[in-house]
């Protein structure tokens, strides 16, 4: 119990230096896993990037930026019920005492997939599609 207090300051200041970890693939766990944070990082950028470009090409039209939107919103709702039933946690579970060293990874690397997906899918559908296509 002595070691509570000393305890408790590590593990919150753990994340401050994992922000400082450089990515290594070919390094410890750590290092995976600030890759991992790249990765998801870039894939999120794209998204963001394409998603301006939709909205910029439908500027004007209410109507379609309206469900766009609400289309988007649905997708981050479901992607975040995709990955908690694919890492389940109870209200007072640790990741890492269930799932290891290897969640924050394991975890980017799913976001990171369904982000990918759904950046090609939107730019498939309203910026690569003719404005005929069915």
């Amino acid at each position: 119990m002595k070691y509570l207090p000393a305890v408790v300051l590590l593990a919150t200041t753990l994340p401050v230096f994992a922000s400082d970890i450089a990515c290594n693939p070919a390094g410890s766990q750590m290092e995976l896993n600030a890759c991992a944070g790249q990765a998801l990082a870039q894939a999120d950028a794209e998204l963001n990037e394409v998603y301006r470009q939709i909205m910029d090409r439908h500027a004007g039209q209410s109507v379609a930026l309206a469900n766009i939107k609400s289309a988007q919103r649905l997708w981050i709702q479901l992607r975040d019920a995709d990955l908690a039933a694919r890492y389940p946690l109870g209200q007072d579970e640790n990741p890492r005492v269930l799932y290891g060293s290897m969640y924050p990874m394991l975890y980017a690397n799913a976001k990171t997939a369904l982000t990918r997906a759904r950046t090609s899918y939107l730019r498939q559908q309203f910026l690569e599609r003719g404005e005929y296509d069915l």
